[in-house]
């Protein structure tokens, strides 16, 4: 890809986010959702938080290492367990963090 192609692709990718984003500000008046549609909205953001995660910690690249020795999944069941005994976020991201990093060192 030649530095045309570049500033192609940055100026495309430029122009579909300014439309996605100022969509709302572009249909002028104010449109209400139904209360099925907002009630199904709230858990948008925790199915993409899944979707990002779950192929992290469930799809384990290396065959020759077993599936119990991967980071990601100990840091997952961890990060788990650290939020249901304490519900706070700081604590399950330190907690994961710390799992995943002592199983890394193990097993690597």
């Amino acid at each position: 890809m030649n530095s045309v192609d570049s500033w192609i692709v940055i100026f495309g990718l430029m122009v579909v986010t300014f439309i996605t984003r100022s969509f709302f500000l572009f249909m002028g008046s104010r449109m209400e959702l139904s209360e099925t549609v907002q009630n199904a909205l709230r858990y948008a953001p925790a199915a993409a938080l899944v979707a990002i995660i779950a192929p992290e910690i469930f799809i384990h690249q290396s065959s020759s290492d077993s599936i119990l020795m991967a980071p990601q999944l100990w840091g997952g069941v961890v990060s788990f367990l650290a939020f249901l005994m304490t519900k706070s976020m700081f604590f399950t991201i330190i907690l994961g963090m710390l799992a995943f990093a002592l199983v890394g060192l193990i097993a690597g």
